[in-house]
C-alpha cells in the first residue's frame, strides 16, 4: 500500500512541476505574417493587383486605320473625323452623323439620339454620380449619370500630351446594349492628330557610303529613285523605276494615296541572293486624316534581264 501511494505521489509531482513549466513559459506572439496577413485583408483596392484595362491602346500618334465596325450584326464602313479645334479624331461609323455642342463634337444617330462626343477636358466637367459596373473594369471610366430614366450618360477621361478628353456615351435604354459595344469599339480609335505644316515631307536617309560596296551603291540608288517618286507623286517615274508595269498598278496606292512621306534612316541593305538585296529604311509618314505613323518599308531589289536593277517589291 505505502509503495502504491508513493508512486502515486510522483506522477502527481510530476504533473504539477509540467503545467508550472508551461505556464512559465513566453507567451506565443502573433507571426509576422499572419499580421501581415491581417493588414492586407484590411487594405484599400490600390494594394490589391489592378484587373483594369485600358481603352487607349492606340491613341498616340499612330495606330491602325479602321475600315469597318460590326453593329447590329452588320458591318458598317468607317471614316475617320477630325474634331473641330483640338488635335484629335475619331473613326466613325458612316451612318452617324456630326453635330457640334457647346463643349466639343458629337456623332450620333437616332430619335432619341445616341451619341459618342469628345469634349475639351479643361472646358467640361461632368457630374458623374453613379457607377455601371460593367464598365468598371476600364481604367478610363470616371462614372455615369443615370438621372434621366430615358438616357444613360457614361463618362471616359484621357489625358493627352497638351489636351485632357472627355468622352461621352449617351443611350437610350433600348439601345443601350447595341450602343455602348459600338462606341467602346470607337472609343479605342481615337487618334492623335499634327499640323500638315509641321510635317516636312523628304527622302532624308542617313548612312555612311563608305560602308558600301559597288553593288550596295547600285541596289541603294534604286531604291532612292522610288522613294524621290513617292516624295514628288510621280506616277511615271515611280514606274520607271519598278520591275514592272503591272508592279506599278499593284503599288500605285503610293502615289494615289494622299499619304505624305519622311524617309529618315537607311537601316541595312542584305543580299537575298546575287540577284536580290533588300534595301530596308525607316520612315515617318502622315496619313491624310492628319496623324503620324512610324515604321519601316524593305524596297527588294531585283536585277531584270537587261542587267538593270529595279524595285520588285516595297514590304
Amino acid at each position: 500500500m505505502t509503495a502504491i501511494r508513493l508512486f502515486v505521489i510522483m506522477v502527481f509531482a510530476s504533473l504539477v512541476l509540467s503545467a508550472c513549466s508551461t505556464s512559465s513559459a513566453d507567451p506565443v506572439e502573433p507571426s509576422e505574417t499572419a499580421s501581415n496577413g491581417m493588414d492586407s485583408a484590411r487594405s484599400s483596392p490600390q494594394a490589391s493587383p489592378s484587373t483594369q484595362t485600358s481603352l487607349f491602346t492606340e491613341v498616340q500618334s499612330g495606330g491602325s486605320i479602321i475600315q469597318a465596325y460590326t453593329y447590329n450584326d452588320k458591318l458598317e464602313n468607317a471614316v475617320f473625323r477630325k474634331h473641330a479645334s483640338l488635335p484629335y479624331g475619331v473613326y466613325v461609323p458612316e451612318f452617324m452623323d456630326q453635330r457640334d455642342i457647346p463643349d466639343g463634337v458629337e456623332w450620333g444617330y437616332g430619335e432619341p439620339r445616341n451619341s459618342f462626343a469628345i469634349m475639351d477636358g479643361s472646358l467640361f466637367r461632368p457630374d458623374y454620380p453613379n457607377s455601371v459596373p460593367d464598365l468598371t473594369a476600364y481604367t478610363e471610366y470616371l462614372g455615369s449619370d443615370l438621372s434621366d430614366r430615358t438616357m444613360e450618360y457614361d463618362y471616359f477621361s484621357y489625358r493627352g500630351e497638351t489636351t485632357d478628353l472627355i468622352i461621352r456615351f449617351a443611350y437610350s435604354s433600348e439601345e443601350k446594349e447595341k450602343a455602348r459595344k459600338l462606341f467602346l469599339d470607337m472609343i479605342a480609335s481615337i487618334r492623335e492628330t499634327r499640323a500638315s505644316k509641321d510635317f516636312k515631307a523628304g527622302v532624308f536617309l542617313s548612312y555612311d557610303e563608305s560602308t558600301l560596296d559597288e553593288t550596295e551603291k547600285e541596289v541603294l540608288q534604286c531604291a532612292l529613285e522610288s522613294m524621290d517618286a513617292i516624295i514628288a507623286k510621280d506616277a511615271k517615274a515611280f514606274e520607271k523605276s519598278l520591275y514592272s508595269k503591272q508592279l506599278a498598278e499593284a503599288l500605285s496606292f503610293f502615289i494615289d494615296e494622299g499619304k505624305l512621306y519622311r524617309f529618315e534612316r537607311l537601316d541595312s541593305i542584305t543580299a537575298l541572293d546575287e540577284k536580290r538585296y533588300n534595301v530596308n529604311v525607316v520612315f515617318t509618314s502622315l496619313s491624310k486624316e492628319g496623324f503620324l505613323f512610324n515604321s519601316g518599308y524593305a524596297f527588294t531589289v531585283l536585277k531584270n534581264k537587261a542587267g538593270e536593277w529595279k524595285v520588285a517589291n516595297i514590304d
